[in-house]
């Protein structure tokens, strides 16, 4: 392994201190690198979690509005039956 050298050439000493200060460094980055990575996924999760819940719910509601429409259809038409039967005196 080649000694490292500072930008004015001289020797940067190892330690075994510096060592090991570098590997509980990489140490706690690999941690908050797996922590984040699984806080994602959960995060993922529950994003996919409520798109389908959206999905779902937005059906629902265009089924109860085709409904609503239809009802507000027929309603229409009984009303101009019952308009047709106040005209020719049958309903008051």
């Amino acid at each position: 392994m080649s000694s490292q050298t500072r930008s004015d050439g001289r020797p940067v000493p190892r330690s075994s201190e510096l060592d090991g200060a570098l590997r509980d460094a990489v140490e706690d980055f690999a941690r908050h690198s797996r922590k984040n990575s699984e806080a994602i996924e959960v995060i993922v999760h529950a994003l996919k979690a409520v798109h389908q819940d959206l999905q779902e719910e937005k059906e629902r509601s265009q089924i109860l509005e085709a409904r609503v429409r239809k009802a507000e259809d027929g309603l229409l038409d009984l009303a101009r039956v019952v308009d047709a039967w106040r005209r020719q005196g049958w309903v008051q």
